[in-house]
């Protein structure tokens, strides 16, 4: 199951998806053990502005919120 945001940039209009957890892999050094880190921030394709999910007004820039199986 996953997670897609469509969204408009606040900045140059663009209109983008992204899927939660894809981008930022994260495994441990010493044991191996890979975590995929869903709230790690990403970047409009087009004008390359930041955008955290655990920001208050990142809900604002979601146009619409997909859920796959």
């Amino acid at each position: 199951m996953g997670v897609i945001y469509r969204i408009e940039c606040e900045r140059c209009g663009a209109q983008f998806e992204h899927q939660v957890g894809v981008g930022l892999i994260y495994a441990c050094v010493g044991c191996g053990e890979v975590a995929v880190d869903e709230r790690a921030p990403f970047y409009c394709p087009v004008c390359h502005k930041r955008y955290n999910p655990l920001d208050d007004d990142f809900a604002n820039h979601i146009q619409e919120q997909i859920l796959w199986d």
